[in-house]
């Protein structure tokens, strides 16, 4: 699977476009800048299938509503963020500027340990509250979109609405307990392996 990041919005969000050699395809978290997203899109030509959300804040799902009208697509997002995306207050888009309220229902809602099968790829859905209460990170072969639940030597913020320091650090150990090395692309910033993060994040290397 080829895995293009763009960066987008005010809160440098890493929205991910992941598809096939046969240009069929999804995109996690579009949080902004929808012009940068459909120019490569269109330019390479890509056949979206759905919409994968990691959690509801505003900053992950500012550019979703458009994305979803342009290319007639479904929203796939935790059962358990529900309440979150529907409420402009809880999911942070009616206080935090550059947006506006924002109100989303998921068109599938997906559980813990769901596989969805994209082509022949697995995407394993695991739960990660912590961050939000519908937090979840996608296992696919040798890679794991973390959203902002693991970060490059860090974790995400717990003190939002819905959020939960218990739960992000047992989130976090799950994650240490996956059995091999996976690459981390997370919500924000740069890149990782699990491995180094084991080693070195101040909330995993103890565990």
């Amino acid at each position: 699977m080829n895995i293009k990041r763009i960066v987008v919005g005010v809160y440098a969000v890493n929205c991910y476009i992941v598809y096939n050699d046969n240009k069929n395809g999804f995109i996690v978290d579009p949080g902004g800048d929808s012009d940068d997203i459909i120019k490569f899109i269109d330019e390479e030509k890509i056949k979206l299938k759905f919409i994968l959300l990691t959690h509801g804040h505003a900053d992950h799902i500012g550019a979703v509503k458009i994305i979803k009208e342009k290319y007639n697509l479904s929203i796939y997002a935790s059962i358990k963020e529900k309440d979150l995306l529907k409420d402009p207050i809880i999911n942070l888009s009616k206080s935090i500027p550059p947006f506006k309220d924002i109100e989303l229902i998921a068109d599938r809602w997906l559980y813990d340990e769901e596989v969805i099968d994209f082509y022949g790829e697995k995407l394993y859905i695991m739960e990660t509250p912590g961050h939000t209460i519908g937090s979840i990170c996608i296992c696919m072969d040798g890679v794991v979109f973390s959203g902002d639940t693991l970060f490059r030597m860090s974790i995400g913020r717990s003190d939002l609405p819905t959020g939960s320091f218990d739960e992000i650090i047992n989130s976090v150990k799950k994650l240490y307990n996956l059995k091999k090395d996976y690459r981390i692309l997370p919500g924000h910033g740069a890149e990782s392996n699990l491995q180094f993060e084991r080693e070195n994040n101040p909330f995993m290397k103890n565990m």
